[in-house]
């Protein structure tokens, strides 16, 4: 606290004289209890747990809530086809084995809510497709605070896969997800080989999914490694998914992982039909203040244009060792950064952070890819896939 000159009160004519200093300190009464309020309206958390940063251990439930009617009919109504920027440009790919999208925009897990946040802001059924936020076998109430914090070229996350669980998400979300008209790509999270697998058969039949993305960068709690720094694992977890549903596997490489291509060969062999490069790059931010990490976990994800030269490099050693579809992430902010990707190898893109700032972003990089087609005349957006690669 920073040093405050003793409170001085002064009697004049009968009367209590306040000085300046204690005027200031009765106005400042409840800050801490207002500062607290807020930080919890926005976090999601408790008061209890803004003030402290501990989740609160005694609530059963995880500290999130569902409004299950909220967003029953609000989205916006689609544009006319005729009049979108797109229209009439071939933009159509191949995001996996047996997908086939649109266009190659998609939105990645965990900055697009469960879609339906954002059907209120833009007309999500332009996207190719969207990925939903991180699905668990059962609720998780996600980490403690804080968790995000901004760095110069983007953001810090340890939100901890803050989620309802799967039969939740399958229940209040798949009668939604069938009215948006756009495909959903269902990201899975877990534990353990079997918690994959019953995400996966939990949603298989659920209204408007299309595919499964695995999200491997979790710890196996059999022997503390992640699924997706070792081959070996990352196949283990493919090849029970791909017994458990004829729908695609995508699954999402972690850029952390001793060998990516290693593991991508080997999810490749297992029966992936798709991968995602990249996950976040681990980090940590310290407020130099406290001295002491700013995130509640310590270290985060880096997302954000400062991981793009890393997504790249790795989806174009990516692309030279595997035949099945790469759809990069990392970074992409508008239709340059996407076209690095396709020519790459990436046959579509993933828009994450950047939804943050401007929601709008997706679509503003799927007119600019329209854009480009049109302006150097070419007869698909497939063609400048791997355009970039040696020999090409």
């Amino acid at each position: 606290m920073p040093w405050r000159r003793p409170r001085r009160i002064e009697q004049r004519q009968g009367q209590e004289r306040i000085s300046p200093e204690e005027r200031l300190e009765i106005a400042s009464e409840g800050e801490d209890e207002r500062d607290s309020v807020e930080l919890a309206s926005l976090d999601g958390a408790s008061i209890v747990e803004a003030a402290t940063g501990e989740p609160e251990r005694e609530a059963a439930a995880p500290s999130i809530t569902i409004d299950a009617e909220r967003f029953a009919d609000a989205h916006l109504a689609p544009a006319r086809r005729e009049t979108l920027p797109e229209h009439g440009v071939d933009l159509e790919i191949e995001a996996a084995r047996g997908l086939r999208l649109k266009n190659p925009v998609i939105t990645a897990s965990g900055t697009f809510g469960q879609g339906v946040e954002y059907a209120e802001l833009i007309d999500v059924s332009r996207l190719g497709a969207f990925v939903n936020k991180g699905t668990t076998r059962r609720a998780r109430p996600g980490n403690p605070q804080y968790r995000i914090t901004e760095t110069p070229a983007g953001i810090l996350n340890s939100i901890g896969l803050e989620n309802p669980g799967a039969d939740e998400v399958s229940r209040t979300y798949g009668p939604k997800w069938a009215r948006l008209a756009v495909p959903v790509i269902v990201n899975v999270a877990g534990y353990s080989v079997d918690d994959y697998v019953f995400v996966v058969e939990t949603l298989a039949q659920t209204p408007g999914v299309v595919a499964f993305e695995l999200n491997v960068s979790c710890p196996n709690v059999e022997g503390g490694m992640l699924f997706g720094s070792d081959p070996a694992l990352a196949a283990e977890v493919t090849r029970a998914v791909r017994a458990a549903t004829d729908l695609p596997i995508i699954v999402k490489l972690t850029p952390n992982a001793p060998d990516v291509v290693a593991v991508a060969r080997a999810v490749e062999e297992a029966g992936a039909d798709a991968l995602t490069a990249i996950n976040t790059v681990l980090g940590m931010r310290i407020d130099v203040q406290k001295r002491r990490p700013i995130l509640g976990t310590g270290s985060g994800g880096l997302s954000g244009p400062a991981i793009r030269p890393i997504a790249v490099h790795i989806t174009y050693q990516v692309a030279q060792a595997v035949a099945i579809p790469i759809i990069g992430a990392g970074g992409i902010t508008n239709a340059s950064d996407a076209l690095e990707f396709l020519m790459a190898g990436a046959s579509a893109v993933q828009v994450g952070t950047a939804t943050f700032a401007d929601p709008t972003a997706p679509l503003r990089v799927i007119e600019g890819l329209a854009g480009y087609v049109r302006t150097h005349g070419l007869g698909s957006i497939r063609d400048i896939i791997g355009a970039a690669q040696a020999g090409a």
